[in-house]
């Protein structure tokens, strides 16, 4: 009945007016795909329709959450895992961050930038002080949601080493293990479109790098990764694509090229081509405009293409371009991000919903921790070799990130890149 009556409202935009202008003028209509995202968010695990069906915009963005969820599916990225030098692949796969709170630890950082506490007292299991279930980490302490208390904070939270390595690659290709989106609207120009970003977990990031006898550096706990499109509501197609790698951005703006193949890969040449451009790290606007690539769908819907380097987990528009941090006097190239790897279009799973939500109205139960907790993913801190280099430090989540787009309001005061 759920499922029957939100299609219904779906349907006569009983809540939000849901117009044509998510059609995509390069793939092929299916005229049941707002009524099969309809079902999931009527079905699924961890549906934010129990009891309620007919509140079509639970997170009061100003479009429908089936709306918001059929985008983020319809454009999930193709992930090209990469290789090391020796040819062994991705040894840090992407994990479960509910999963990985539920066994996690909440501390607090030191104001020197060297160290954390010991796990805070009150806060998880006596036995071992994990945050199971998750809800702990906002009840134990009445500041660690953003929600609460609107600033980054010290806190963060400490990892279960032994689970460093994530899932396995047949959970990962099979249940699109640690990817959640989100969507605003925006504007293109003068056009109006949709923001759909897609933000990617990890429980370790390792950069293989060795200075001065020390193998960590460049190496933290929890690791969020993603890349950003854009679809033009008047054009009727995706028309830009944002990379975030090491604290830089690409844009790439898609030229109108329909592609009459299915189940295909297609290269993309930009206005500003350049088959080597220099160090991202030194200047990254060789990267805007260079090239992309796309994945195809059997429907004709573009899938962006992204190259994970090995470790860092960075997602880069190609196999192209490189990026070296400076050490004092001596350069050290990061992990590679060749494709080479296991690569897999995103899975549409049917058992959990992608969107997160508003920052103000998570969807989900996973969405909350997600979006609300104001520390560091991760208790990474330390200073060592910060006089040559930057200090280590975890990320913060998604809603904290400079990429994520509040309605209305933008990016957070003192995001991070």
């Amino acid at each position: 009945m759920k499922a029957i009556v939100f299609m219904t409202l779906l349907a006569t935009g009983c809540a939000t007016d849901l117009g044509d202008d998510t059609v995509d003028t390069e793939a092929d209509a299916d005229p049941n795909e707002l009524d099969a995202i309809s079902q999931l968010y009527a079905g699924a695990a961890d549906s934010p329709f129990e009891g309620d069906a007919s509140k079509v915009d639970l997170d009061k963005d100003g479009i429908a959450d089936a709306v918001e969820e059929m985008l983020i599916r319809r454009y999930r990225p193709f992930y090209k895992f990469s290789r090391n030098e020796a040819g062994a692949d991705e040894a840090f796969r992407p994990s479960n961050p509910l999963l990985e709170v539920q066994s996690a630890q909440l501390r607090t950082y030191f104001a020197d930038d060297n160290g954390t506490t010991a796990p805070l007292s009150g806060c998880g299991r006596a036995s071992d002080s994990h945050l199971d279930p998750p809800e702990q980490l906002f009840t134990c302490r009445n500041d660690t949601s953003f929600v609460t208390s609107p600033v980054k904070s010290t806190y963060c939270l400490n990892f279960d080493n032994a689970r460093y390595t994530g899932a396995s690659w047949a959970d990962v290709m099979n249940k699109a293990t640690g990817l959640y989106g989100h969507v605003t609207q925006t504007k293109l120009g003068t056009h109006d479109a949709y923001k759909i970003e897609y933000w990617q977990f990890f429980a370790f990031n390792n950069q293989d790098l060795s200075v001065l006898g020390v193998d960590t550096f460049g190496d933290h706990e929890g690791d969020w990764t993603g890349v950003v499109v854009w679809f033009d509501r008047q054009l009727g197609r995706l028309a830009k694509v944002e990379y975030m790698m090491h604290g830089k951005t690409a844009t790439f703006t898609i030229p109108q090229t329909p592609s009459t193949c299915r189940n295909c890969t297609v290269d993309v040449k930009g206005s500003a081509f350049d088959p080597n451009p220099g160090n991202l790290l030194e200047d990254a606007s060789g990267y805007t405009n260079n090239a992309a690539q796309f994945f195809i769908d059997d429907r004709g819907y573009k899938h962006v293409s992204v190259y994970i380097e090995r470790g860092g987990h960075e997602m880069w528009p190609g196999a192209w371009g490189h990026a070296a941090q400076k050490v004092g006097f001596v350069s050290f190239g990061l992990n590679p991000h060749n494709g080479e790897g296991p690569s897999y279009l995103v899975p549409d799973i049917q058992d959990r919903l992608f969107n997160l939500g508003e920052l103000d109205h998570p969807l989900t139960r996973a969405a909350k921790p997600i979006l609300w907790f104001n520390g560091m993913w991760g208790c990474t801190n330390t200073k060592e070799l910060s006089i040559l280099g930057p200090v280590r430090r975890s990320p913060v989540g998604p809603a904290l990130h400079c990429a994520w787009n509040r309605p209305g309001k933008g990016a957070i005061s003192g995001c991070s890149h």
